[in-house]
């Protein structure tokens, strides 16, 4: 692999070759076994090993074996027999002997270590001189090898009796896998591309590369403020990576490349449906070679190693014969399996095959595969349940499609022809739904979400008339409909801020809606439940808001799929609900539990959720890592926002970027804040604004803007956002401010959680002036991770402590600032002028006071320094003095406490 004419680091190999380097060096193995499916890059480690390693201690000879060589006799070891007669190669005595020879002469009396790359084409005759040699202890040897049975046994036995060891080679981790990607491409990948890209390609390096590739070339990878992020539209494979699938049928068998196409194509089915088609072995063939998986380890259904290969397969494979794999394994059924097993793929199978799949069917396969980053496969669903006579439900769900793209325009005037002529009462509140989203997200007032409410209100009535004359299906419909429109007016009164209004709302619909269960497909239910959590989160309800959030999220898991597509929401509203009650632990878990689910939202992986962790970053004070993260996220969301972050995000980047120093950037993120400062919820571009006015802009020597942050605080209270109010009371409690201590102990006394019970610890020890009880709170504080309060309560502990004259808390408390500030990241330290500490005794009186620590009695103490008893006497008192201690058991405290610090 090269870029930009050089050559692409070898990533990922560390760990590989340190294992092959230690069996080299143990005294009793003689090499190792080296296993990886194709494309693992065994043949790069091969050539890695050999330039490795003391040249002075050890001579490396590669040998390349090929299927070609596979039936000549030494073929893979010509060039090493190149010296020898046919003669001495008639007996494989003679080549033994010519080949001692050869390698003891070669070495020069060094170690002689074989590297032998695909060691499963050995010939036979190859394979048992190099056994002699190893057993004769003539050389070490490494083999590389696909895991598949050899063709000769005599080497590969080495391992099965004990000889050399094995090293398995395994995919790259997705670091490894992002590192590898933006090494090629030559800058930072979007969290949702590196997902994307590692998890298709299962870590497989060359797959890996082909997928780039075809990624970069096509558009589906593009560049956004030096951001590699995903387009969200994907391509016909290209023809390298149909190449690339070509070459991995051709190392099969017919029975095992029916298994593997059927798998692929399917999107994953049980051995029990396979067994149908191909017996088992072949199916375990397929894993041994790594292009088949088992779900999961409790699992017997099988899935493609390489989900890449699915989109391949479905390009290369005869439509003829695709439909007739199809035939024989499902008949004419159509009976999708949940999302996580394969839905998608499968239905995308049903329709290449001609199949008649339901409208219903295809209408939650659009709605599902649009939250999960399969856009061409939603768009097709749609399309197709369209054709089929759902022609308003099916235009709802391809404008889903288009506001998933960030395409408002195009969305919104898909959803207007369904709202002029919606077909079904719920279709209209849907498509309802839709348009408002897709108008606040491009920056509409959210005041207009109840405009078009209303106006659906009124085009059912004109459309579908009087209620009188309706059978019972209408009047469901119509009941349906109207609480859709009923739950579009909360959410607008939620992203104004008008939460006392949204309560009694809520409570009054929560009255009259049935709580969701498994066998509802109603998104109602579940929308009652994130919003009443949103409402409750807002108003200082954390463990309340957080019990509604997490219901919310145990139905979609109890819907057998039908509801996941709400999934990627109702995470980055659950993570967000938790970072703001502070519990930081648990966020960090849910956004890792997410992304290891088998189908996810890239897009959601790549701003929302990737802003949410930068956010949870700067809170709990590591603002480099913080930026870091929000770089790319910021790049993502300019391109789509789907939970309208982008200004909060801007306003926390500008505040990591103020801790770090970097007053230039704190402007750039200003100004980019002013000119999307009508997106989303008032509560959270509230907060946004406090972020950047506690960063401020006036350069390294200003002082953050806290007048204008208190005045926020006002409004903030003014509009009654609760939560919003306290985020920025904490801010200015971090910043240093003392005068809203009062209304911050108010605010927490009222809100649930631990957050809450510290900022209240905090506020009423700060009114009280009580420095012990400071510290306690920065204990607690430091346990929740939340470290800048940490570290500003043991500041102002500290200074209690020196207006009351006590110099051994005080320098106690320093230790304590000492520490926490250690945890932030680019916030400088607090001066506090005279610590009085250890570091202030002179040199003698360190030598002297550190012997004493450590148990030396004064006599020993002045025969160690040749100094006389008296002058250790003299030197102890003044050290006694300058540290506020009288006994040795409280100097031995004080010069660890030196120690550590230093």
């Amino acid at each position: 692999m090269s870029v930009n004419g050089g050559r692409v680091p070898l990533v990922g190999a560390q760990g590989p070759l340190a294992a092959i380097t230690q069996t080299l060096s143990h005294p009793n193995l003689h090499g190792a076994l080296v296993v990886g499916e194709f494309g693992t890059g065994k043949s790069a480690i091969a050539r890695q090993l050999v330039t490795m390693g003391d040249p002075q201690q050890t001579r490396f000879f590669l040998v390349r074996a090929t299927e070609n060589l596979a039936e000549v006799p030494y073929g893979a070891l010509g060039p090493y027999l190149s010296h020898a007669t046919p003669q001495t190669l008639d007996s494989s005595l003679s080549a033994l002997r010519a080949l001692v020879a050869y390698f003891r002469a070669a070495s020069e009396g060094r170690s002689a270590v074989v590297v032998v790359d695909d060691a499963q084409y050995l010939d036979d005759d190859s394979s048992h001189i190099l056994t002699q040699l190893v057993i004769s202890r003539i050389i070490k040897v490494v083999l590389f090898s696909d895991g598949l049975p050899p063709r000769t046994g005599d080497l590969f036995s080495l391992y099965t009796d004990g000889f050399i060891s094995r090293v398995d080679l395994s995919g790259l981790e997705d670091e490894d896998a992002v590192a590898l990607c933006e090494a090629i491409q030559g800058g930072r990948l979007s969290r949702g591309a590196g997902h994307y890209l590692a998890r298709q390609s299962a870590g497989n390096p060359l797959m890996l590369r082909a997928l780039l590739d075809h990624a970069a070339a096509t558009g589906e990878l593009v560049e956004q403020d030096g951001v590699w992020c995903l387009s969200g539209r994907f391509h016909p494979p290209a023809p390298p990576l149909m190449d690339l699938a070509k070459t991995v049928l051709r190392e099969l068998t017919e029975q095992e490349r029916t298994a593997y196409e059927v798998v692929a194509l399917s999107g994953g089915i049980s051995q029990t449906q396979l067994a149908a088609i191909e017996e088992d072995v072949v199916a375990q063939q397929l894993v041994r070679r790594g292009l088949l998986r088992p779900r999961d380890s409790s699992s017997t259904d099988l899935r493609v190693a390489h989900p890449m290969m699915t989109r391949v397969l479905r390009a290369l494979v005869p439509a003829g014969r695709s439909a007739d794999l199809r035939r024989r394994l499902f008949d004419d059924a159509v009976v999708p399996p949940a999302v996580d097993d394969g839905m998608i793929d499968y239905l995308d199978w049903a329709l290449d095959c001609g199949m008649a799949v339901p409208p219903d069917i295809l209408l939650t396969a659009a709605r599902t595969a649009a939250h999960v980053s399969s856009t061409e496969s939603a768009l097709r669903f749609a399309r197709a349940a369209r054709a089929a006579g759902e022609e308003s439900a099916g235009g709802v769900e391809e404008a889903r499609v288009r506001v998933g793209l960030g395409e408002y325009a195009v969305a919104v005037e898909l959803l207007d022809q369904v709202l002029a002529d919606p077909g079904r009462p719920v279709v209209a509140a849907d498509a309802a739904a839709l348009k408002a989203l897709a108008c606040v997200q491009r920056g509409d007032d959210p005041r207009g979400i109840h405009a078009i409410a209303d106006a659906c209100a009124e085009r059912l009535v004109a459309v579908f008339g009087d209620e009188d004359a309706e059978s019972v299906e209408q009047a469901d419909q119509r009941e349906r409909a109207g609480q859709g429109l009923r739950l579009l007016h909360l959410f607008g009164w939620i992203l104004e801020g008008e939460f006392d209004t949204a309560l009694a709302e809520a409570d009054a619909f929560d009255a009259v809606l049935a709580p969701p269960n498994a066998e509802s497909e109603s998104s109602l239910p579940v929308l009652l439940l994130l919003f009443r959590g949103e409402i409750d989160a807002a108003l200082g309800q954390c463990d309340t808001a957080l019990a509604g959030i997490r219901a919310a999220v145990d139905a979609v898991d109890r819907s057998h799929g039908n509801l996941e597509y709400l999934r990627p929401r109702l995470v980055a509203r659950y993570v967000s609900a938790l970072i703001h009650a502070g519990e930081i632990t648990a966020a960090q878990g849910v956004l890792e539990e997410y992304r290891q689910r088998p189908v996810v939202s890239v897009e959601y992986i790549a701003g929302p959720l990737a802003a949410l962790e930068a956010v949870l970053e700067a809170r709990r004070g590591k603002f480099r890592t913080a930026l870091t993260l929000l770089e790319p996220a910021l790049a993502c969301l300019r391109r789509v926002d789907s939970e309208m972050l982008l200004p909060y995000a801007l306003g926390v980047a500008a505040w990591a970027a103020h801790s770090l120093g970097d007053h230039g950037a704190v402007a750039v993120f200003e100004k980019e804040f002013a000119g999307v400062a009508s997106i989303g919820s008032r509560p959270l571009l509230l907060l946004g604004q406090a972020f950047l006015a506690a960063a401020g802009t006036g350069g390294t020597d200003a002082p953050a803007d806290v007048g204008g942050l208190e005045a926020l605080a006002d409004a903030a209270r003014e509009a009654s956002f609760r939560s919003c109010e306290k985020d920025m009371l904490e801010l200015l409690a971090v910043l240093g401010d003392t005068a809203r201590t009062w209304r911050l102990a108010e605010l927490a006394d009222q809100f649930e959680g631990a957050e809450a019970q510290v900022l209240s610890r905090f506020a009423h020890a700060q009114a009280d002036r009580d420095a012990n009880a400071l510290l306690a709170v920065a204990d607690r504080a430091e346990e929740i991770q939340k470290i800048p309060l940490a570290a500003e309560a043991s500041a102002r502990a500290m200074r209690l402590f020196e207006e009351e004259g006590d110099g051994r808390a005080r320098r106690m408390a320093l230790r304590a600032v000492r520490h926490r500030q250690s945890l932030l990241e680019g916030v400088v330290a607090h001066e506090e002028g005279d610590t009085r500490g250890s570091h202030d005794l002179t040199t003698r009186e360190r030598e002297i006071a550190r012997l004493a620590a450590n148990g030396a009695s004064n006599r020993a103490i002045a025969e160690t320094l040749v100094l006389s008893t008296r002058t250790v006497e003299g030197h102890l008192y003044r050290i006694y003095g300058k540290l506020g201690i009288t006994t040795r058991e409280e100097l031995e405290g004080e010069m660890k406490a030196y120690d550590d610090e230093h």
